[in-house]
């Protein structure tokens, strides 16, 4: 833009890092960062737990009717979240999670439909053989998981703590609905937000909050792409 009749530029590039050390102290970031950090590594950790040995079982173990098991498992992907919300809403404000971490953390560590689906895939492609290789030298179906087929599983697993940590990470509706009022416990999500409606006319500073928000998931991206994009490799030459 520019005044037409004098051709003078109404703006004018001005580089600048001062809005990062703004930012970050206006929003209290380093708090928020350790919270978020928090949550998203111990929900992952749970997530991986849950979801490996959930996945080890449809798919090394016949049990009968544990296809139908599977069944009604995948068909919890379908329900929507919004539909259990208020009831469990009430069941963690009943038991006195409301107001603390725990119903963004606990919850993950009883497994995931969609982690659990593509698990079971990868490791229904590892070839029974070493199972009963290792059986026969005596290993527990326990010490099968650990020693067999988690090292070969390391692509899929990867995926899944990718996805769960960028996940919990970007998360905004849940720390918002269970941490109202509780300002120290916020997530990067929910302060990000508030600082926005605050300093609206200071696009500088939401910019830079924002770019400071996104930067540890991008080093964590590209320090797991290899190990991502291997098992997508070695996926596609098997087929």
């Amino acid at each position: 833009m520019g005044r037409w009749r004098t051709l003078e530029s109404v703006y004018r590039l001005d580089p600048t890092l001062a809005n990062f050390p703004a930012a970050w102290s206006q929003i209290k970031f380093g708090r928020l960062f350790l919270n978020t950090l928090f949550i998203a590594l111990v929900s992952m950790i749970g997530t991986l737990l849950s979801s490996v040995a959930v996945a080890y079982g449809f798919s090394r173990f016949r049990i009968p009717g544990i296809n139908i098991l599977f069944v009604v498992l995948i068909a919890t992907i379908i329900l929507p979240s919004q539909v259990t919300l208020i009831p469990t809403y009430i069941f963690f404000r009943a038991i006195g999670w409301g107001g603390t971490w725990a119903p963004l953390i606990i919850p993950h560590f009883f497994a995931n439909a969609y982690n659990v689906f593509l698990l079971r895939q990868y490791f229904r492609g590892i070839p029974k053989d070493l199972d009963e290789a290792a059986m026969i030298d005596g290993a527990s179906p326990l010490r099968v998981l650990l020693s067999v087929i988690i090292p070969q599983s390391w692509p899929a697993i990867t995926a899944v703590a990718m996805f769960h940590f960028f996940w919990s990470w970007n998360d905004f509706f849940n720390p918002l609905v269970y941490l109202q009022g509780k300002e120290d416990l916020y997530t990067i999500s929910v302060g990000l937000t508030q600082f926005n409606n605050i300093y609206a006319v200071q696009p500088g500073l939401a910019m830079a909050a924002a770019m400071m928000s996104i930067a540890l998931p991008i080093v964590i991206f590209f320090a797991a792409q290899k190990v991502f994009m291997q098992g997508i490799v070695i996926t596609g030459v098997e087929k």
